[in-house]
């Protein structure tokens, strides 16, 4: 936990130019890079935390510019609005869940929640970041109809489960087929939850 306060102390003080590596890294080897890091090789790397800062940071001024709907609901009610407005603290909010996933379904692994969260940041920022540099300007660019965004949902869908559950097997010992499988889970479990909680919050205000 000090490590993190660290890291997001440096974040407001400057930015590594290492960054642009990062991200090939984390295309290639995320659990890897992930490892290095809890094992403390962190010079190499921008670190976790200030990544996905800056991620965060540049997809949330994205989606304000564009007017992409981030927050789909099929009943519009004041708790979408809001949560599109403040999709910040969603994006934030479900990595510190995915990293509880992951403690949870890898219980037996030697690692605190600490070192989970790190994964689960990494890979959360190469996430967001694909979001804001394919999904969004793709969508900006054709506006695609009901029906075809819907399709391009779907086809989206699989890469973000696909893509965790590759570096959970590189992250964690033994079997990394196993390993994969529970990675996909984890980040599944986390997409439910946080649906979950929205269509609960916007149900209770709606009751109301």
């Amino acid at each position: 936990m000090h490590e993190i306060g660290h890291d997001l102390a440096h974040v407001f003080l400057h930015v590594d130019r290492s960054i642009l590596s990062l991200v090939r890294e984390l295309l290639l080897r995320p659990g890897t890079v992930a490892l290095q890091y809890v094992q403390g090789k962190r010079r190499r790397y921008f670190g976790p935390f200030g990544f996905l800062f800056v991620v965060v940071a540049g997809e949330t001024a994205l989606i304000a510019l564009t007017g992409f709907q981030a927050v789909a609901t099929n009943n519009p009610n004041p708790i979408a609005e809001f949560l599109q407005k403040h999709i910040n603290w969603v994006m934030f909010g479900a990595v510190p869940l995915l990293a509880a996933f992951t403690r949870l379904l890898y219980a037996r692994a030697s690692f605190n929640y600490a070192e989970h969260l790190v994964l689960a940041t990494y890979t959360s920022g190469m996430r967001f970041l694909f979001f804001a540099v394919v999904v969004i300007p793709a969508w900006y660019l054709f506006r695609p109809s009901g029906s075809t965004a819907t399709h391009l949902y779907y086809a989206y869908f699989p890469v973000w489960p696909l893509y965790f559950g590759f570096a959970a097997s590189q992250f964690f010992p033994g079997g990394r087929l196993l390993s994969w499988c529970k990675g996909i889970a984890a980040s599944i479990l986390t997409w439910v939850s946080t649906q979950g909680f929205v269509s609960l919050l916007g149900s209770l205000f709606l009751g109301r």
